[in-house]
This record gives structure tokens, C-alpha cells and sequence, in this order.
């Protein structure tokens, strides 16, 4: 990745995507995904759109598609190590992800202790390089706290190319 880059200043964000298994037909347990991304924007004011990029091939990629949904976790400053946390697999033991506590809320994954998230119904999907832009329709928008986000500015990226065609 060029220095160059490296400058543009983008959110840290936990993109979380659930399909509930009881809407499955081949099997009972949910389908749950949460990982950091920053590469997340809003699109349009009306409708209200976002669109972020995953790696093509993650298990949030996949779970996205299966839900036709994703949800956008906005981090406070001081929550760095969440980027971390949720930087590879996805682990889900009881009502923790990654050792988060979450909710279901709407058919989604909600972290706890986040600014707020955003949940959007995919709209449409492209592969682009080796990612995936999800663009969705904001559906669900919620405000849990006012404080100061997470950006790239705070925090460097681990994130690079190879860790992306993995």
C-alpha cells in the first residue's frame, strides 16, 4: 500500500451481518459475522445509504449474503481495542462475540458499549478488486452515546493487502 494511501483518513468501525437460524432450512444455529472495517461511507441522503467494503473472502462477506443486511458499529476514540478484537475470525460463545456482549435487536447483532450502530438492507452488491461493496438502505439507526469516534488518524492499520486476499 502506498504512503500516499496510508493519508486518507477513514472510521474504524465493527461491521457485524446475522441470519437467525430458525429462518434456516439446513440448520438451527445462527449464522453470525462481526469484524473492523474502515472503509464505510454514506452515499445518499435519500434514501438514506451506506456503502462498505469486505473482503471477498470473509465469513462477514458470506454472512452478509446470506441476510441480505449488515449492521455498522460506530466505535468511541478510547475503544482501540476493538479494532483489534475483531481484526480476524469471528468467535461467538453465549451472548458474547470476540468477548463483546451483544444483542439481538431487529433479526441483527448489536454490540454493547458502542457510540451507536447503523443497520441497512443491501440494496446491491459489487465485487471490486478483492473486495465486496455492500451498498445498503439505513433501516435502523440508534444513538447510544455522544462522544468522540474512532478514526484512522488515532490508530494505524494493521490492514494490508495481504491480509486481504487471504
Amino acid at each position: 500500500m502506498s504512503k500516499l494511501l496510508q493519508k486518507l483518513t477513514y472510521g474504524h468501525y465493527i461491521l457485524s451481518a446475522l441470519k437467525e437460524g430458525e429462518d434456516l432450512k439446513t440448520r438451527d444455529k445462527d449464522y453470525i459475522a462481526a469484524g473492523t472495517v474502515n472503509w464505510a461511507s454514506q452515499v445518499s441522503f435519500e434514501p438514506e445509504m451506506l456503502a462498505v467494503a469486505v473482503g471477498k473472502k470473509s465469513d462477514l462477506n458470506e454472512t452478509i449474503d446470506y441476510s441480505g443486511k449488515f449492521t455498522l458499529h460506530i466505535l468511541e476514540k478510547n475503544q482501540k481495542d476493538l479494532v483489534g478484537k475483531f481484526g480476524s475470525k469471528t468467535e461467538v460463545e453465549g451472548n458474547k462475540v470476540n468477548g463483546v456482549p451483544f444483542t439481538k435487536e431487529n433479526g441483527e447483532l448489536v454490540l454493547e458499549g458502542t457510540i451507536g450502530y447503523i443497520t441497512c438492507k443491501v440494496t446491491e452488491t459489487k465485487n471490486i478488486g478483492d473486495h465486496t461493496i455492500h451498498f445498503g438502505e439505513v433501516v435502523v439507526k440508534h444513538m447510544q452515546k455522544d462522544s468522540e469516534p474512532l478514526c484512522t488518524m488515532q490508530l494505524e492499520t494493521q490492514y494490508t493487502r495481504e491480509k486481504a486476499v487471504v
